[in-house]
């Protein structure tokens, strides 16, 4: 895993203990973010600080701080760290206003098997890319980068790249490794004109992914629908049937989002 590019303002102006403390938050955040897309069998002091960019003694006085309030685990009967349990239990408020997995769930039932192929549903977390949910299909891709709690930059992913496709121009710009083209036939543009995106594969060899993106209440692209198969099931007559597929499932979700949104502004009115 590649070091973590955190791309935040300088804090020394908030003199030399706060900046101290406020580094040492981002460090703690960074390496949580590390760790929920880390592989289940967790990851070695010396991984994590080589992706944080940190020294040992320092990522392992981190570590011992995360790992006593439960936030950081040991796996069992190893010296790899993993996400802790009471990320989960913090995680519970966001995720009631914010279930787009649980309100996507049913239109992405019908949609795996419309398509047949993997169906990956992504959300934008600041800049990047995070996978929320997974079908299998009939026809499955093992694609294993893309697991569920999985982070990539935003302009490393099929998802990422469709969100960052139908940016709000008014919105916050995330900070990417390398700036987004934006020009007449560049992809971004494409993508736009189209309305959906089709890719060659990031890491399975020979396969072929179409993505659409999923807009809240407001028309920002806050999450996208990937469709994963080999280059052989996914040919150019298909690719039209697979998108009128995936936009059914769009569409279904960010109806499901604004009725969510909407029953709990009654509920805080009320």
């Amino acid at each position: 895993m590649k070091a973590i590019k955190s791309g935040r303002a300088s804090t020394s102006s908030v003199g030399p203990q706060g900046a101290d403390g406020a580094q040492s938050i981002h460090r703690a955040i960074d390496m949580i973010r590390l760790l929920s897309a880390a592989p289940a069998r967790g990851m070695k002091l010396v991984e994590i600080a080589d992706c944080c960019g940190l020294s040992h003694p320092t990522a392992y006085r981190i570590l011992r701080a995360l790992e006593s309030e439960g936030v950081v685990e040991r796996a069992e009967d190893s010296r790899r760290y993993v996400i802790g349990t009471e990320v989960a239990w913090l995680g519970l408020k966001a995720a009631q206003r914010f279930p787009i997995a649980a309100l996507a769930a049913p239109a992405l039932d019908q949609a795996a098997i419309d398509v047949g192929d993997t169906l990956l549903l992504s959300v934008r977390s600041g800049d990047f890319s995070v996978c929320v949910e997974r079908r299998a299909g009939r026809y499955p891709v093992p694609v294993t980068v893309a697991a569920v709690g999985a982070r990539l930059p935003l302009d490393t992913t099929p998802a990422g790249r469709t969100m960052l496709a139908f940016l709000s121009p008014r919105g916050p710009r995330p900070k990417l490794a390398a700036p987004i083209q934006d020009g007449p036939g560049s992809e971004i543009a494409l993508t736009r004109s189209l309305g959906y995106l089709v890719s060659d594969g990031l890491t399975v060899r020979d396969t072929k992914s179409v993505t659409v993106p999923i807009f809240d209440a407001g028309g920002h692209a806050i999450a996208a629908l990937s469709a994963i198969a080999t280059k052989t099931r996914l040919k150019d007559d298909r690719i039209e049937g697979v998108v009128a597929a995936l936009n059914i499932c769009s569409r279904a979700t960010s109806d499901a989002l604004v009725r969510h949104a909407a029953t709990r502004a009654m509920t805080v009115v009320t």
